[in-house]
């Protein structure tokens, strides 16, 4: 049989994650447009839980932990996992493993920036033909709409401060005036965590916010005034489900509807995508790049329009969620893994009133 084309644009996570996997598809040769990406975007973390679509991440990862806590005001419930820990990896270590699985003939990796003039992709010189193009590049945020923004840094400290055994999914002893507000904190040590001030609103916040945020939230609840700082990092994540549809190619990654709107989580969902297509290429089915339910969609959907709504309400809902699933059910919930059983557990955990206004918002639109 003779090999056919697959066209992959871009350097990021989707477009090396489904590259990687070629030894799968030797019938194939792949060509990948990525102009240097995976080495020019600044280093950061990508967090996940364990499951079979990434092991081969969690093989990689930096860290892991069996405990994750939410904490507000009032509580503080701290789940666990040994079956599916929290995990962290580097971006370009990740594509790094990526790049290494390119070691076969069939692979031919193109430094070339690609355009697109009304509809039709191009490297400058020729169109971008084939059966199989499959696009990763970031696509344009709308306006008005709910965004995840963040900004925070990797703290280093001579005091042994932090419970290196727990991560801190969420803490939402901060300022809350300017939509849901939360800290995210990874213990890499007793002396070195990452600390980010994380914010769902329609507004990104000027940057000193961020860093005063973490500041007085290391100064109370760890008594830490006396510290370095290192790995800044920051990022706008659009809790909306993009899902664009193209003439021609099939879009993955952020653009092809692989983050979940209602947590920003993506790495997860882009190994399911890679993994679908892998299979419908094996097998000589159509490519279908759908990755969410429907019913899960629809709930992140009403999910987005309590949180846009009613932020102030925010911390009683992660702490309702927290206090009614175990950890292995969150695991498998925020992964899109979880059964209807669970899916009960947490819709009758949610605040009532504004989530039913929600739902009868949304059905008569």
């Amino acid at each position: 049989m003779t090999s056919k084309e697959i066209n992959i644009i871009g350097g990021g996570c989707a477009a090396l994650s489904l590259a990687r996997l070629n030894n799968l598809l030797p019938k194939y040769k792949f060509n990948i447009f990525m102009k240097d990406q995976h080495q020019t975007i600044k280093d950061h973390y990508w967090g996940f839980w364990k499951f079979n679509e990434n092991q081969e991440a969690y093989d990689n990862c930096s860290h892991t932990w069996n405990n994750w806590a939410i904490i507000t005001n009032k509580s503080k419930n701290v789940l666990n996992s040994k079956k599916h820990p929290y995990c962290v990896i580097k971006r370009h270590k990740w594509l790094d493993f990526c790049l290494s699985k390119f070691q076969n003939k069939n692979v031919r990796v193109f430094n070339k920036k690609i355009s697109e003039i009304n509809n039709e992709l191009s490297d400058g010189n020729c169109k971008i033909n084939g059966k199989y193009i499959f696009d990763s590049r970031p696509p344009k945020i709308p306006s008005n709409i709910l965004l995840q923004h963040f900004e925070g840094y990797v703290v280093n400290s001579k005091d042994e401060v932090f419970d290196e055994k727990t991560v801190v999914l969420m803490d939402f002893r901060c300022d809350q005036s300017r939509g849901l507000h939360f800290i995210y904190l990874l213990p890499f040590s007793k002396n070195t965590a990452l600390v980010e001030s994380t914010i769902f609103s329609k507004h990104v916040e000027p940057k000193d916010f961020y860093a005063k945020e973490i500041l007085k939230y290391l100064k109370k609840y760890y008594n830490l005034k006396n510290f370095s700082k290192s790995n800044h990092e920051k990022g706008i994540i659009p809790m909306h489900n993009f899902s664009l549809k193209s003439k021609d190619r099939h879009n993955i990654g952020t653009r092809g509807g692989a983050v979940r709107p209602s947590s920003g989580y993506a790495f997860t969902f882009i190994q399911k995508q890679v993994l679908q297509i892998t299979d419908q290429l094996i097998l000589g089915r159509k490519i279908n790049t759908n990755i969410h339910n429907k019913v899960d969609l629809f709930l992140d959907k009403i999910f987005i329009q309590v949180i846009a709504r009613y932020p102030q309400i925010a911390p009683t809902i992660f702490s309702n969620l927290a206090k009614s699933i175990n950890g292995d059910e969150m695991a498998r919930f925020m992964s899109g893994n979880c059964n209807f059983k669970t899916k009960c557990k947490v819709i009758f955990s949610m605040p009532k009133l504004p989530f039913i206004k929600s739902f009868f918002k949304i059905m008569n639109k």
